[in-house]
């Protein structure tokens, strides 16, 4: 076997993707089936679910459609119950939603109840659900956070809202305590935190409410902020999350990465 194949090869691995139908999540489900695995895309539409899949199969990998919806607690209980004795190996929670961008005295609790209902709930619904099939033979579980998890932006407008940032603070500490709790067993779970990134409907709602004029602001106010000068393309979380779940990881758990062009390093 080839270094690159022991190391960062997911070959007999089976993993679970949630958000796999657009964005990071189609990304990383398309790349650990072009590595070995097999993967079940989970997304709230079973149209994408699909796409992605017939993209995979298309390629030469293996991989299942699956419609879910991370925040129903019935829906992941029943997915989990449908294993059976099957093994998991890799578990990918980047379902996740941004409601739109406001401050926090114009909050409604219907945004505040959904974004951290799908982003945080849905997370814990889903690992808690999947972890006894990781617990015999080990595995990896990868949850997504943000830089705005780790810190507030606020350039004198709403670029964001303090359910996402809370939703994704509290990931952190969710993937922390799981991490310390499952070690012994080999089980690893480790945060990606993002930064801005192209090639997400995470920006959809937002962009529906504004301006032409205050998305350009938007833009230059991001970029600005960026040391890169630029945001991430979907495609290059795929090195981070392949590395997360493959042998070359394991001896990492519980740490928080960020990938986001040096913004945290200001």
């Amino acid at each position: 076997m080839q270094l690159l194949d022991k190391l960062f090869g997911l070959q007999n691995k089976t993993a679970l993707v949630t958000g796999a139908g657009s964005g990071l999540g189609q990304v990383i489900a398309e790349g650990f089936a072009e590595v070995g695995a097999t993967v079940i895309c989970a997304d709230v539409s079973r149209e994408r679910s699909e796409d992605v899949v017939a993209r995979i199969t298309a390629a030469g990998g293996a991989a299942e459609v699956c419609q879910l919806d991370v925040w129903n607690e019935a829906a992941v209980s029943a997915l989990a119950a449908e294993f059976g004795d099957r093994r998991l190996d890799i578990l990918v929670n980047f379902a996740g939603v941004a409601t739109p961008p406001t401050l926090t005295h114009e909050m409604t609790t219907e945004d505040w109840e959904r974004g951290v209902g799908i982003s945080l709930t849905g997370t814990f619904f889903m690992t808690r659900a999947m972890l006894p099939k990781m617990r015999e033979a080990g595995g990896s579980i990868i949850n997504v956070a943000s830089i705005l998890g780790l810190g507030g932006y606020f350039p004198d407008f709403p670029a964001s809202s303090t359910d996402y940032a809370a939703a994704k603070a509290g990931v952190i500490g969710f993937t922390r305590q799981v991490a310390v709790e499952y070690a012994a067993e080999n089980v690893r779970a480790n945060v990606i935190a993002p930064g801005w990134h192209g090639g997400t409907r995470l920006g959809d709602a937002r962009r529906r409410e504004r301006t032409k004029e205050e998305e350009e602001r938007f833009y230059t106010e991001m970029n600005r902020r960026i040391p890169m000068k630029r945001r991430g393309e979907a495609s290059e979380i795929l090195g981070l999350a392949l590395y997360l779940a493959s042998p070359a990881s394991g001896y990492v758990t519980g740490q928080v990465i960020t990938q986001d062009g040096g913004w945290t390093a200001c």
